[in-house]
């Protein structure tokens, strides 16, 4: 008796594709801590949903949260020239996060505030004083929400610092250290745009890794355990080539033509400056020490030192 074309299929299913990992930037954010932050910024997206409609008086919406793992220099480099953006502390976390908002987005809701139609097409100029005072006391009610949507994973109190022009501006973290972009779709009567919650890594992860510890038991903490040990023990056993290098030495291509045996280059290593240990990966090769030359019985053999 065959097997049906159904079975086969299922019998068949491609695996799936392969995805680029760069183990200079290691994946810090877990899966189920993206799951706890996808969860809380849906309720962030409901609860600022309610407060936009009523204080603007026109039918609003925050929607379709999307949580990536940034670098701070990756996540300025995707926010729009002019914008508004909240530096807020949650407190007792530490650190600050931004809030942020594209600079007509912010121009229709005090449109709205005032009694205006709330156009799409607001003018590209920075907002005055009275307008900061009116989108501030909006994103301030708008954050109390953002204390109850994180409630789950730390009880914190967030407070609006100031308000800047551009994020790009707002040094929250160092370029390249990593951070938790919460992106999210944005309508304000008929014009849709897009905001973000940016929260540096360093201040959720206490909070995030003390859920997972208190949520895990023991039995399955033996098997993270475990499997950890296994896979130190596995790359333990992987072999890496590695090379004891001179300084470069760059030479116009008529001279390398040139080159006859007996020739001598001269390098301009100084004799008193260490070798470089290198390893060879994909995109080049990577130094990880440093060393002096020397002789090991029969053998060449180098001695590590520390840095210069």
């Amino acid at each position: 008796m065959g097997y049906s074309d159904q079975a086969t299929s299922r019998l068949r299913r491609p695996r799936g594709e392969p995805r680029a990992y760069d183990f200079r930037r290691p994946v810090r954010l877990a899966r189920e801590h993206a799951h706890l932050l996808r969860v809380a910024m849906q309720t962030f997206s409901r609860q600022a949903t309610t407060v936009l409609t009523t204080s603007l008086r026109v039918v609003c919406s925050v929607s379709n949260p999307k949580i990536e793992e940034l670098s701070y220099d990756e996540y300025l480099g995707q926010m729009p020239e002019t914008s508004v953006c909240a530096v807020i502390t949650l407190e007792p976390l530490p650190g600050k996060a931004l809030f942020t908002l594209d600079l007509p987005t912010a121009l229709s809701m005090i449109d709205h505030q005032l009694g205006g139609p709330g156009d799409e097409q607001q003018p590209e100029r920075p907002l005055t004083d009275i307008e900061q005072a009116l989108i501030r006391h909006l994103m301030v009610r708008v954050l109390r929400e953002l204390a109850y949507a994180l409630e789950p994973i730390a009880k914190v109190n967030p407070q609006l610092l100031t308000l800047e022009s551009d994020a790009r501006f707002v040094q929250a973290a160092a370029s390249t250290d990593p951070v938790v972009n919460a992106r999210m779709d944005i309508t304000v009567g008929g014009s849709s745009h897009e905001c973000s919650i940016c929260l540096p890594f360093a201040m959720l992860q206490p909070a995030l890794e003390e859920i997972v510890r208190s949520s895990e038991s023991g039995d399955r903490a033996r098997i993270r355990r475990q499997a950890a040990e296994m896979t130190q023990r596995r790359l333990a056993d992987v072999e890496v080539d590695v090379q004891v290098r001179f300084a470069s030495l760059q030479l116009p291509s008529q001279d390398v033509g040139r080159l006859r045996v007996g020739d001598v280059l001269y390098l301009g290593h100084r004799t008193t400056a260490p070798l470089a240990v290198t390893s060879a990966t994909t995109s080049g090769s990577t130094i990880f020490a440093h060393a002096v030359p020397g002789s090991s019985g029969r053998k060449l053999a180098v001695l590590i030192v520390p840095d210069p």
